[in-house]
């Protein structure tokens, strides 16, 4: 636990020790706040909810996120520090699951700086705040899987822009071959795309449908990307 919890620990600073941490944070504010303008959210007579805000927020992540995690493994491979990790008294899965719990923590920080859209929603409105803690939830669910798939995507390379690529198109590729296919096909491939519709499952949690299915489908994903990481570092010993 002290071994994950170090390299976590090292990871997060090199996050906010490095522009591209602030720059990403600031990003994702500006692209949230001008979707609360777009949207009025706050206009008068509108109801009391954040779902317009974040219906476009998945898409959004498909990018951010693998800016996150782009480094986690890449710069190691790049710096040649891979190897000291190796020796170190860490096993291989101690160090993805630290660094993949560093990229988490950075998202849920980032993501919690959007709660000043609910401070100011209880404020002037009187919200669900069944559905909002739903859509929460769903926001957290789906930055877990991003964050692991990431993560992994930052395995395959030693190029830190590579990384981000590999995250970035695959992530946003999967979401819109999903999203859109489901509603184009009927019978079983209907229900093949509904199960990996991560947009689809997402906007269950936005309407604050909480499902068993949809928790255990998020879960389980992260759960093999986390896996794949490890066993793509594992592989390095024999190269």
């Amino acid at each position: 636990m002290r071994n994950i919890q170090a390299v976590m620990q090292r990871e997060l600073l090199a996050l906010f020790c490095s522009p591209i941490g602030y720059i990403v944070i600031a990003g994702f504010l500006l692209i949230t706040g001008v979707s609360v303008w777009w949207t009025d959210t706050f206009a008068p007579g509108k109801p009391a909810t954040l779902r317009e805000v974040f219906f476009w927020t998945p898409w959004i992540l498909t990018v951010i996120v693998p800016a996150i995690s782009m480094r986690m493994l890449s710069e190691e491979y790049r710096s040649g520090t891979i190897e000291s990790l190796m020796t170190a008294p860490v096993s291989d899965f101690q160090m993805v699951l630290g660094k993949y719990l560093a990229a988490l923590v950075f998202y849920l920080i980032m993501l919690a700086t959007t709660l000043l859209y609910v401070v100011l929603m209880g404020v002037y409105g009187n919200p669900d705040w069944g559905a909002t803690a739903a859509t929460y939830l769903g926001l957290v669910l789906i930055g877990a899987l991003f964050s692991a798939f990431s993560v992994f995507a930052s395995s395959l390379t030693a190029n830190q822009v590579v990384a981000w690529i590999l995250g970035w198109v695959p992530l946003l590729l999967f979401a819109c071959l999903a999203f859109f296919v489901v509603r184009q096909v009927e019978g079983v491939w209907r229900q093949v795309f509904q199960q990996v519709n991560v947009i689809g499952r997402f906007d269950d949690f936005s309407k604050g449908l909480i499902t068993t299915d949809g928790i255990t489908f998020f879960v389980a994903a992260t759960a093999l990307f986390v896996f794949l990481t490890v066993k793509v570092v594992e592989s390095r010993r024999w190269r």
